[in-house]
C-alpha cells in the first residue's frame, strides 16, 4: 500500500490562518478552497496510481526455469 504521510498539524494551522484572511475576500477564498480540493484530489489520484503500479509489479509473472540447472 501507499506510504500515507503523517497529519503535519503545522499544515493545518497554516491553512486556518490563510482561511481566516481570505474572509475579508470570499471571491479569494471561495478559489482557495477549490484549489485545496484540486491539490488533494491530485494527490490522492497519484497515491492511488503508485499503488496500482506496485501491484502490477508484483503480479508479473516471474521468469520460468528452463530446468537446465536442475540437471546438476
Amino acid at each position: 500500500m501507499p506510504k500515507t504521510e503523517k497529519l503535519d498539524i503545522r499544515n493545518i494551522i497554516e491553512v486556518d490562518k490563510i482561511k481566516k484572511l481570505l474572509r475579508e475576500h470570499p471571491d479569494l477564498l471561495a478559489m482557495f478552497e477549490v484549489l485545496t480540493i484540486i491539490i488533494n484530489n491530485r494527490l490522492n489520484k497519484e497515491k492511488v496510481e503508485v499503488f496500482i503500479n506496485e501491484i502490477e509489479e508484483e503480479l508479473k509473472s516471474p521468469d520460468l526455469s528452463d530446468h537446465s540447472s536442475d540437471e546438476d
